[in-house]
């Protein structure tokens, strides 16, 4: 990929992940609104293409805004899957820190209109099971995206979110540097250590410079890892989001799960 690529989706993971620690400051709604948006970027994924190719349909863009919707509404308001009164108190109870409880439900609402959109395909459905598999992996994505929300729920609140932002980004500027990947990799992981590690000696918070540290670490590798695998999805791929606007959405969507580990486990002996 061009490096001109590289430096719009950074940009663009950079820009999303700040919105979504600014709103962390203001409101979990307003973190819930751009999740959102994120999500929608990584649904509107480019197509497969074929090794001679050609485009490989996929019913993907609904499947996976819907898992992205339905995660980050039951990431917010968990109260919704207790059902009737006193019916599931206790699960509720047991993750009204968010996140874990939308992403199931979400990843279940997918598959059902995944598989919905390819029985009405008539195109003789070639490619059957890339075309679901494909839809299924957006939309899985999509959910974990909702990480964010849960992070600003918890106990490590907005400075949690602060950090692993802070890492993400520390961690993609480095990731841009012409050199070796490999020890582009380890460069940009200790860049998104020190990142977070700064943000959480200077934030009024439970959190310590080990704490940050970690987040950081893990945040920084799995925006990485999010960009690498939008790359080789989008291989071959002319479209414009292809190159920025896809590549920017996994990398937030991908360091999501961490930043929201990290939070829930802001009190651990060690961490705090």
């Amino acid at each position: 990929m061009p490096q001109v690529s590289r430096l719009g989706s950074t940009l663009l993971s950079l820009a999303l992940a700040g919105v979504i620690t600014l709103a962390a400051y203001a409101d979990v709604v307003l973190v819930a609104v751009a999740v959102v948006v994120a999500q929608v970027l990584v649904a509107a994924a480019p197509p497969l293409l074929t090794p001679a190719g050609a485009v490989i349909a996929s019913p993907r863009f609904v499947p996976a805004v819907v898992a992205g919707v339905v995660a980050s509404v039951l990431t917010l308001e968990p109260g919704l899957l207790a059902g009737a009164d006193g019916t599931s108190a206790d699960v509720v109870g047991a993750t009204d820190t968010g996140m874990l409880a939308g992403v199931l439900p979400a990843v279940v609402a997918a598959v059902f209109i995944a598989l919905l959109a390819q029985m009405l395909r008539k195109d003789g459905r070639a490619h059957l099971v890339q075309s679901v598999g494909y839809a299924v992996t957006l939309s899985v994505v999509a959910a974990l995206a909702a990480g964010w929300i849960g992070t600003a729920q918890s106990l490590g609140d907005a400075e949690a979110v602060a950090v692993g932002a802070a890492g993400l980004a520390a961690g993609l500027v480095v990731w841009m540097l012409p050199v070796d990947r490999w020890l582009c990799l380890g460069l940009a992981t200790i860049a998104g250590a020190g990142g977070g590690a700064v943000v959480a000696a200077s934030v009024d918070s439970p959190t310590t410079v080990f704490f940050g540290v970690v987040v950081g670490a893990g945040a920084a590798l799995f925006a990485i890892l999010g960009q690498a695998v939008a790359r080789v999805v989008a291989r071959g791929n002319l479209q414009p989001s292809a190159r920025w606007g896809f590549p920017g959405a996994m990398a937030v969507a991908f360091a999501a799960p961490v930043v929201y580990l990290g939070g829930q486990l802001v009190t651990v002996p060690g961490l705090r």
